[in-house]
């Protein structure tokens, strides 16, 4: 693979390989299956070589914040994404990594991955065919195949802002929403309501467990007793606990 004319580009594919092999790395660990890496990169390194001009904006923003850093991420598209990768923009002084003293602007940048399906035919590819491969399997022309496709964007952060105030301001706050929603807030009493039914069915199955082991050498009806737990559970579910 011929190294890109326009150095910048060239180190963000590098950089992007090696946080690429860094994610490999973590799937390997967890058992996760591992990204094709040649098959992400083929499409954005084809883009950057063949159209250099259109990434003078995104080559601009990388030498002004030459510290970015690339983050690996679940593709957005559910339906036929592979990853996301954020670039984060940012700039340290004299290059040096700190949390007091950087530069970062109001917008960053995504790549979004996806797969993009070429049905051009069944294959029936015989090995006596101009560029079989005997490995594929395949000469590698006119047959079905999958490539990878890209998009890259720009995101502008519009606003950055938090809740101001202590918790008991949330609550009011949180109890005027429910107030105006009363199918949300009878969903939200009917969780609170489940939740404590389970606490007491566990509770009740834990004390029974135990009321048998310091019953066991005394006549007592374990299954009255348990009847009677029953019977509880039923009231308090009649009035709502």
């Amino acid at each position: 693979m011929e190294k890109l004319q326009n150095e910048t580009l060239q180190r963000f594919i590098d950089d992007f390989v090696k946080e690429l092999k860094r994610e490999n790395n973590n799937r390997e660990y967890h058992e996760i299956k591992k990204l094709n890496i040649p098959f992400i990169l083929s499409s954005l390194y084809q883009s950057f070589l063949n159209n250099p001009d259109l990434y003078k904006e995104f080559v601009s923003d990388l030498e002004m914040y030459p510290d970015y850093n690339i983050t690996i991420d679940n593709p957005k598209n559910e339906y036929d994404g592979i990853i996301d990768a954020d670039i984060n923009l940012v700039r340290y002084k004299d290059g040096i990594e700190s949390f007091q003293d950087y530069d970062m602007p109001n917008y960053d940048y995504r790549l979004c991955f996806s797969y993009d399906e070429r049905y051009w035919g069944y294959c029936e590819c015989t090995p006596d065919m101009k560029d079989y491969r005997e490995d594929k399997k395949c000469c590698g022309h006119g047959c079905d195949a999958s490539f990878c496709s890209f998009s890259l964007h720009k995101i502008n952060n519009i606003v950055s802002d938090s809740w101001h105030g202590d918790e008991h301001d949330y609550w009011d706050f949180e109890d005027e929403f429910y107030m105006n929603n009363k199918e949300l807030a009878d969903k939200k009493d009917k969780e609170e309501t489940e939740r404590k039914i389970r606490e007491l069915q566990e509770r009740i199955s834990a004390d029974s467990k135990k009321l048998a082991e310091l019953t066991s050498d005394f006549p007592v009806d374990i299954d009255e007793e348990l009847d009677k737990y029953k019977k509880t559970i039923e009231f308090m579910k009649k009035i709502g606990i």
